[in-house]
């Protein structure tokens, strides 16, 4: 039996609950960027499902991992259309909430020559209520996936899962990464993936090794991901600094790389790995994703993810502010 076919073997024997939000894609091809009050011409348009969350939970489940969807979308056709695109991808989605009355969120993303944004319209994602923790039979789950919730279902599902010993890999994205109370949650959870952006948003300081490792032991927190986009990813345990460099592959769309990321990580964790392979299974899985269209991976395999990894520079090293103080 190939290692693939045991990787799978192993994570169908473990279920995820993933949580965060789930949204309408509107990728918009631009030829320029208009001045203020002009129009310029959109020469591409892809609609997909998106949202964070929904995007790291169909990675996992095509790495062969059980997995559940915690989100919530309005009760209106958009809604029903993720739903069901989420069950043709293996996905369980019978704790994404329907809001009464509430819009499904969608997220505008265009790319214009030389850079691209994302705007979002929440919708229904602001109308989730901390009280649908209630009915979820944690229990049954091997870990928790966090993203991007409301503060108070984020910290209503974290409180949960640390009665239930159960632990959290927390990306909380730009939304949430600036957050006065975000460093206390950290703090709770189990792993935390950020970007370099968030990570200056959230710890005041550049994504370099030595303030990585101070932003571990300052806030005690047990584990730190940051993502650097070309450079790769470093993390800490606030002792300890690891590295990968990133894949070498030809980009086609960057939208939904970091949760690609996190998929990988986690999925490399529940097969027993520790770092920094779990830093390679994880830019790996983001390099993949960067050469599909869309915010969603669904090519993206177990069969071939460990060969990526093995294949990218990964390791460990010293800061050379700890290296000035070590006697």
């Amino acid at each position: 039996m190939s290692s693939g076919a045991t990787g799978r073997n192993t994570l169908r024997d473990q279920e995820v609950l993933v949580a965060g939000s789930l949204n309408m894609d509107y990728h918009l091809t631009v030829e320029k960027e208009p001045v203020d009050d002009g129009s310029v011409r959109v020469t591409g348009l892809l609609v997909t499902g998106g949202g964070h969350a929904g995007n790291c939970a169909v990675a996992l489940s095509a790495l062969g991992c059980r997995v559940s969807l915690f989100s919530a979308v309005g009760d209106d056709a958009e809604g029903a259309s993720l739903r069901t695109e989420l069950e043709q991808q293996g996905v369980r989605h019978d704790h994404v909430v329907a809001v009464a009355g509430a819009t499904t969120g969608r997220v505008f993303i265009p790319s214009y020559p030389g850079h691209r944004s994302m705007l979002m319209y929440r919708g229904a994602t602001e109308e989730w209520r901390r009280e649908t923790c209630a009915s979820l039979p944690l229990s049954r789950f091997r870990t928790v996936v966090l993203f991007d919730p409301p503060k108070d279902v984020a910290q209503e599902l974290v409180a949960a899962a640390g009665a239930a010993g159960m632990p959290v890999h927390w990306t909380p994205g730009g939304l949430h990464a600036g957050a006065p109370w975000a460093v206390r949650l950290a703090a709770r959870c189990h792993r935390v993936y950020v970007n370099r952006a968030e990570f200056t948003d959230m710890f005041d300081a550049p994504p370099e090794a030595d303030h990585i490792l101070r932003a571990c032991r300052q806030h005690g927190l047990s584990g730190l991901v940051v993502t650097l986009g070309s450079r790769g990813a470093l993390a800490s345990d606030g002792r300890n600094v690891w590295f990968t460099d990133a894949a070498e592959v030809t980009a086609t769309d960057s939208t939904g790389a970091g949760d690609a990321f996190t998929a990988g990580a986690v999925a490399a964790e529940l097969l027993g790995h520790g770092w920094p392979l779990a830093l390679a299974w994880g830019a790996a899985a983001g390099a993949h994703a960067v050469t599909v269209p869309g915010a969603r991976d669904t090519s993206l395999s177990l069969d071939r993810l460990p060969a990526a990894a093995a294949a990218v520079r990964a390791g460990s090293f010293m800061p050379e502010s700890e290296e000035r103080t070590t006697p």
